[in-house]
């Protein structure tokens, strides 16, 4: 049985996932531990109200999906967040039209900002909360397209294949939001907007907890 804080590569996913598809209980909740937050994640950057419920749903499908599949770990989580995906799309269109909770003026008077230097609030940064810069600075396929390569931890080829589009778009977008990313974050992350700007931003430790 893979150890509980064993990262998942594809040697131990291949045995984990037959040990999921036969019911093992262990098996599969060190998948939901693998999985859930990147998915909950996920869905907060488009539907922050719902993402619990969205999420839930979609571990849901898995589960119930767990005992047909097969293939690599990248394949796995390709089709967890094809679901996700597919969940999003089906809350948008039944969703009615949500009130808004406005906030009084003096709530904001009482919080002043913080006189964090910019290299203290990166450092600092917990996933969440890069997770959330990343939603508000983002047009939404850049914010699709980084949300999936860091927490769906997805190849091009397979961010692709989930949006519809060519490898090449990707990368283009991808270029793109780490770009537009850096410079909300100010001009001394700007050198770094490639993926080891975001593996600083969202520490590897910090993307799944």
């Amino acid at each position: 049985m893979l150890r509980d804080r064993q990262p998942l590569d594809d040697r131990a996913f291949r045995a984990l996932i037959v040990e999921a598809r036969a019911g093992d209980e262990r098996a599969i909740e060190v998948l939901f531990r693998d999985l859930y937050p990147r998915v909950l994640r996920f869905v907060r950057v488009s539907e922050p109200r719902a993402a619990d419920d969205i999420a839930g749903e979609v571990w849901l499908a898995v589960a119930r999906g767990l005992r047909a599949l097969d293939g690599e770990l990248v394949g796995f989580r390709a089709w967890v967040f094809s679901i996700a995906r597919r969940r999003l799309a089906d809350h948008r269109r039944t969703a009615v039209r949500r009130a808004t909770d406005p906030v009084a003026a003096e709530f904001f008077s009482a919080h002043p900002a913080r006189a964090d230097t910019e290299a203290e609030v990166v450092d600092q940064m917990t996933g969440q909360a890069a997770i959330d810069l990343i939603a508000r600075t983002l047009p939404a396929d850049q914010a699709e397209v980084l949300t999936l390569r860091i927490l769906g931890d997805l190849d091009v080829a397979h961010v692709a294949e989930l949006m519809g589009r060519d490898a090449n778009w990707v990368r283009v977008t991808q270029h793109r939001a780490l770009r537009r990313l850096a410079t909300a974050l100010g001009p001394a992350a700007v050198a770094d907007a490639d993926k080891n700007f975001v593996d600083r931003v969202i520490p590897v430790e910090s993307r799944t907890i």
